[in-house]
């Protein structure tokens, strides 16, 4: 059996059948940076980074007539000049030359013998350069591309060269009849793996029937799905037959106004853009003659990753289809109708019942699967007219190579017959509607793009809110000297026990978005009173291994943190107050409840420290930051950035203020680095 192979996951197989020279199945991202970067430089950075996302070093290989699974394997031949790539528009480039551009390279599949990924940086552009990122479905989803994404981005323009990368020597891929084998072998434990997936699924549904609530939620559920499906749906102007043809047309918005729209209702930010796109897909298709067809089918991809499944590959999705009725004049009653629609098909865990459907053809064998799933994009093209899927970024700026990303827009694959899809992506207090469109479906991909902004504006009056600029979070001069008054101090004087655990340090940074595109929403809350004299610090031998989250492990990393000059450099401006990090509680682990530390930082210098209660740090931090076990365990190692742990909602901001907090990302970083230098039991 070959050493470094994995096979392909059920949802991703589909992806990679589906895949078709109309039809490619690809996402990924269009970038677009201040300045000039530099592209031998760029193509270093993912070279020394790249081996943090192993699977981007893998290629696809599968037994002659399909007799096995497709498998991951490292590939031998991986050189990263033949994923990175240069292009470029006639300088002063336009943003219309760069959608032509971007167009042509969207269309083109990706060579299956290769690792299935690409990067281009784009020069050109005026002032500017862009960078275009695209990668096979079945490879990541939506969520873990970005996360893959922000490996290349730091939290500030400071740029450090990176370091020496891993050696990289992997075996010749396996010979043919090796492959053979190797099929034979693992695919009865495959089909085990499968069927213990299916099992989880049936229990879950079991759970479902067996409560009473949640079971009238998943019969009302089907009875709007029953209610809607009784007869086939028509095609739209926005479907037919697709060409292969694609482009990408994109507006932006304020985050801060959507919020503003969605906060009079029960909507989420997602309805509202949801909305939006079926006001715009209304007027596009009246236009053309639409039919009696009277609403938009709306396929909503759901994340059915586990949270013991955070961080992997692989593809752990469903479907929700959501029905956006035209016909209705009052753009606020139209949002609250979809808004009621989705609640209602959210609430019925019919998303659970698409996942196990989506994993049966697994079960099958290996040569018959191509064939089941080149029958599955037929069967989505009777069921809805269009996708649309949220992606949520960083609310912060992030930077490659010192220079700020200033845009950001996703995209997502079309199925066969949809001329259209819409991806919702937000990134630094801004939010972008980015339609991918088949340009021998839709006629005039302008024109949709105009309804788009037209219905936004509609719907944005109808909710009386004003026009209003992003939030601007600005990033705070460390070097600044302007005096201010001495924040107040922790009280020393709680008797808290010390938790017996086994934990880990800290992450602190920025927020990320959750679910449906919201952001996390904290409010400062009252800081404890300052005591009369600063707590001293004693001084453990640092070299000396504590248990993690205990008070001795607290007072080891503020020694860490005072003797960190390049903490102190970063760090003159925080007069915030204090900070607490809290475990959630993981038996299996040694924290049979949660445990918390708490860090008294002002200006560089950290004066004081010890482990505490969970409730105790909610009443006396400035800001309470709260994860699980693996998730603090990555960060200590060393694994991940403050930022791909909090766009992966693994740590989270429980208490303060995210305007303060957002600008010190430096900060964070440091006070990081420190806490990974304090050994731990």
């Amino acid at each position: 059996m070959h050493e470094y192979s994995s096979i392909l996951g059920p949802v991703d197989s589909a992806f990679y059948y589906v895949d078709q020279p109309e039809t490619p199945m690809n996402i990924g991202a269009l970038a677009i940076f201040d300045g000039y970067i530099d592209f031998d430089q760029f193509s270093h950075l993912i070279d020394a980074r790249i081996h943090q996302s192993p699977r981007y070093r893998q290629r696809l290989v599968q037994a002659a007539l399909n007799l096995g699974q497709p498998t991951w394997v490292n590939d031998p031949d991986f050189h990263i000049g033949n994923h990175v790539m240069r292009a470029s528009v006639d300088a002063p480039g336009t943003e219309e030359q760069l959608r032509e551009l971007v167009g042509h390279l969207l269309s083109s599949r990706l060579d299956r013998d290769k690792p299935l990924w690409e990067v281009y940086l784009i020069d050109g552009l005026e002032g500017k350069t862009a960078s275009f990122f695209k990668v096979h479905h079945c490879m990541v989803d939506g969520m873990s591309a970005i996360e893959l994404f922000t490996l290349l981005m730091d939290l500030s323009p400071e740029y450090s060269p990176p370091g020496r990368k891993p050696f990289f020597d992997p075996p010749e891929l396996p010979k043919p009849h090796e492959l053979l084998v190797d099929s034979i072998i693992r695919d009865v434990p495959h089909k085990f793996s499968v069927l213990r997936k299916l099992g989880e699924g049936l229990l879950q549904f079991g759970g479902v029937m067996t409560d009473p609530d949640k079971r009238l939620k998943a019969l009302i559920g089907v009875a709007h799905l029953i209610n809607s499906n009784l007869q086939p749906i028509k095609r739209l102007a926005i479907n037919g037959r697709n060409t292969g043809r694609q482009s990408l047309y994109w507006a932006e918005f304020s985050l801060a106004e959507v919020r503003a729209i969605r906060s009079g209702s029960r909507a989420s930010v997602n309805d509202v853009m949801l909305t939006v796109l079926a006001s715009a897909i209304e007027s596009y298709c009246k236009k053309r003659g639409t039919n009696d067809q009277n609403y938009v089918r709306v396929l909503m991809p759901v994340n059915m990753r586990m949270d013991n499944e955070k961080g992997q590959y692989g593809n752990r999705i469903s479907v929700l289809p959501v029905d956006c009725p035209f016909n209705i004049v009052d753009p606020l009653e139209r949002l609250n109708t979809i808004a009621n629609y989705s609640r209602v098909m959210k609430e019925s865990s019919l998303s659970n019942t698409m996942d196990t459907v989506l994993t049966l053809p697994s079960l099958m064998p290996a040569p018959t699967q191509s064939l089941i799933w080149g029958l599955a994009p037929t069967a989505f093209s009777l069921i809805a007219h269009t996708w649309c899927t949220n992606v949520a970024g960083a609310q912060i700026p992030v930077y490659l190579l010192g220079h700020q990303m200033e845009h950001c827009y996703g995209y997502f694959p079309l199925n066969p017959t949809f001329g259209m899809a819409c991806v919702v992506m937000s990134y630094n207090q801004r939010i972008t509607m980015t339609l991918v469109v088949d340009n021998g479906i839709i006629d005039d991909p302008e024109e949709l793009l105009q309804n788009l902004k037209s219905a936004y504006n509609v719907l944005r009056r109808a909710a009386k809110v004003p026009e209003m600029q992003p939030v601007n979070v600005e990033r705070v001069d460390s070097g600044s000297s302007e005096p201010a008054s001495s924040p107040p101090a922790v009280q020393a004087t709680v008797n808290g026990t010390s938790p017996s655990a086994d934990a880990v340090p800290v992450a602190v940074a920025i927020s990320a978005l959750g679910s449906g595109g919201e952001a996390a929403q904290t409010q400062t809350q009252t800081e404890a009173p300052a005591p009369t004299s600063a707590p001293s610090t004693p001084t453990p031998e640092v070299r000396t291994a504590y248990r993690l989250f205990s008070d001795e492990w607290a007072k080891a990393l503020a020694v860490e943190v005072n003797n960190s000059r390049a903490y102190r450099r970063v760090s003159q401006n925080w007069t915030y107050g204090s900070l607490a990090f809290v475990m959630k509680a993981s038996p299996r682990n040694g924290f049979s409840a949660p445990a918390a530390v708490l860090l008294d930082l002002h200006r560089g210098e950290c004066r004081g420290a010890r482990a505490l209660s969970q409730n105790e740090a909610m009443q006396l931090a400035t800001f309470v930051i709260e994860g699980d076990y693996p998730s603090w365990m990555e960060v200590l190692g060393g694994k991940s950035s403050p930022l791909v742990m909090l766009t992966r909602g693994q740590l989270k901001l429980k208490k303060g203020s995210l305007t303060r907090l957002l600008p010190n990302t430096q900060s964070a970083q440091e006070l990081v680095r420190c806490a990974q230098r304090v050994p731990y039991l």
